[in-house]
């Protein structure tokens, strides 16, 4: 009775929220709104219709009690998150409030201007060179052949290299454009290697880039049918990604070989991991309910935002792993430290994605495009991480985000000053 009850308020607020808020493509609160509400239906689905089970780890097997107690903990997530999301909306002035009603789905496609000098070109060049040593630095000849899927190697390491690869991914698909062959080059390379990984981050790469040449050309029919067979194609990808993690052998040789072994099987394969990528996170936080302890201290760590060995991070951080490949959830964290500090947490995620939705709405308003779908981009990166892994790991996302947004209103405060000095001159 208390799950139908939840249930229907969440649609409530679902309800309320349409009709306050204008839906875009790019939208951070609707992106985590449609991300967790069709998991959760594929997963009820999944769970009480789905005979054949693929129980990665023998996450799958748990009772219906233990199911729908872990349902009923989503949902007040989702109700407290809306519910922050409305406060926000309702404390705000009217000018903040015309922005949240407008819809900017005609402001997304951005003009991009001929770059005679190849500047982003030379950038990205840079930074792919900063990349490619690090591989050698990090990975060494483990990059190309390797016995384990996740080496013993640095992670500060991994993460720098993920993000690099993000950022030049970023700049190559808006120089695409004006410069096709290179960037198209430069892209390839990047892909190469990060093959290698076996990271769904490569995925994510792909994503950014085919949505960023999306948003750089013309809104046409034929712009949006090419996107969205570049997406189903990215969708293949993400299929071929998540199957590397069961071979015997890893790196970019092993990984690059088993293009050469796909068969008809893969199409039944593609369908199961898309459908299973959606859910799997739920088991997930229901292990990590089950097997994580009660720690205070773990939640503050995870929330820190100073580097993890300042914070202690690396005193908790092989405990909080369900085995070699399947860390804690964000969700599994939070619920295991009860009702009211998960509707608080949620709650405080709801006022800050609609702090960075105005903010987003703003750039789009003041012609800061690129700046918009960049603060997107990475509140996407905190929502997929959220879903299967630990709070740190997630949260740091929208540190992320505020650091981005923080030093662009520094650089806003400079320009009259700067351009003053200029004038004297």
């Amino acid at each position: 009775m208390l799950l139908i009850l939840i249930s229907i308020l969440v649609f409530l607020e679902l309800y309320l929220i349409k009709k306050i808020i204008s839906f875009f493509l790019l939208s951070p609160i609707y992106i985590y709104l449609f991300f967790y509400t069709f998991s959760l239906i594929l997963t009820v689905f999944y769970y009480y219709y789905y005979p054949v089970k693929i129980n990665l780890y023998h996450f799958d097997n748990v009772n219906s009690e233990t199911f729908l107690n872990t349902i009923f903990y989503y949902l007040l997530a989702l109700l407290a998150f809306n519910m922050g999301v409305i406060l926000y909306y309702d404390s705000v002035g009217k000018k903040s409030k015309l922005i949240f009603n407008k819809s900017f789905s005609d402001s997304l496609h951005i003009k991009i201007k001929k770059d005679e000098d190849n500047i982003l070109i030379k950038i990205a060049s840079i930074i792919l060179a900063v990349t490619l040593l690090l591989y050698y630095l990090v990975y060494g000849k483990k990059i190309f052949y390797r016995y384990s899927y996740i080496p013993d190697v640095s992670k500060i390491g991994l993460t720098l290299i993920k993000i690099l690869n993000f950022i030049n991914t970023i700049i190559l698909a808006f120089s695409y454009k004006t410069n096709k062959r290179k960037s198209l080059l430069l892209f390839l390379i990047i892909m190469f290697f990060s093959i290698g990984t076996g990271s769904r981050a490569v995925f994510l790469s792909l994503l950014a880039f085919f949505v960023i040449q999306f948003i750089t050309n013309d809104n046409t029919l034929k712009n949006k049918l090419i996107f969205g067979l570049k997406i189903f194609f990215g969708l293949l990808f993400f299929a071929y990604i998540i199957q590397l993690r069961s071979l015997n052998r890893h790196g970019i040789i092993p990984h690059l070989a088993y293009l050469t072994k796909l068969d008809s099987s893969f199409i039944e394969s593609f369908v199961f991991n898309i459908y299973y990528s959606f859910i799997f996170g739920v088991f997930v936080t229901i292990k990590t309910i089950q097997e994580t302890v009660k720690d205070w201290n773990i939640i503050l760590v995870s929330l820190n935002p100073l580097p993890g060995k300042w914070a202690g991070w690396y005193d908790y951080a092989d405990k909080l792993r369900l085995n070699r490949y399947a860390p804690y959830s964000l969700h599994g964290q939070v619920f295991s430290m009860g009702k009211t500090f998960t509707f608080l947490f949620f709650f405080i995620v709801g006022l800050i994605f609609a702090n960075i939705e105005k903010r987003v709405r703003k750039f789009i308003l003041n012609g800061k495009k690129t700046l918009a779908f960049v603060i997107v981009l990475i509140m996407i990166l905190f929502i997929v991480h959220a879903f299967e892994y630990h709070l740190r790991s997630a949260f740091r996302y929208i540190y992320y985000a505020y650091f981005i947004i923080l030093i662009t209103y520094f650089f806003s405060l400079l320009k009259p000053y700067l351009r003053i000095k200029k004038s004297y001159k």
